[in-house]
């Protein structure tokens, strides 16, 4: 691969990585208004709530179609690393999601679980294990 290369695709990856950004903060945004939202802001105003989630569903789907196109951009072993690591949240969030699931039947926490808990995990392990995988490649 020569430098003219290399320079093309750094530059589709960094457009390709804002643009992924963007969409993701804009979901995240919708989510927390959706959230936050009724209580605060609009007094549980059902139209409202229904926009609301109508938004929040579109940016879902451009952030989803946003990191396709970005994962199709990637390198091969940029594409791997990804890959690795999704495979590793999916299972950390699949084991954490069915014990957090049954804590509260079998008494071990007073509230319900809440789904954005396992959310987090599912990112913060995505995050580590991609981290982890760009160290090992180095």
């Amino acid at each position: 691969m020569n430098d003219t290369t290399s320079t093309t695709l750094d530059q589709r990856n960094k457009a390709s990585t804002k643009s992924l950004f963007i969409w993701t903060l804009g979901w995240l945004v919708s989510l927390a208004l959706l959230a936050f939202g009724p209580k605060f802001i609009w007094d549980f105003n059902v139209t409202i709530s229904l926009s609301v989630i109508a938004v929040n569903v579109f940016l879902g789907y451009r952030m989803i179609i946003t990191n396709k196109k970005h994962l199709d951009g990637l390198d091969e072993l940029q594409r791997q690393m990804h890959l690795n690591a999704m495979a590793i949240s999916l299972g950390v969030s699949v084991v954490f999601g069915a014990i957090y699931g049954l804590l509260e039947p079998a008494r071990l926490l007073e509230s319900t679980p809440s789904p954005s808990n396992i959310l987090f995990v599912m990112g913060i392990s995505y995050f580590v294990s991609l981290v982890l995988n760009f160290r090992k490649y180095q």
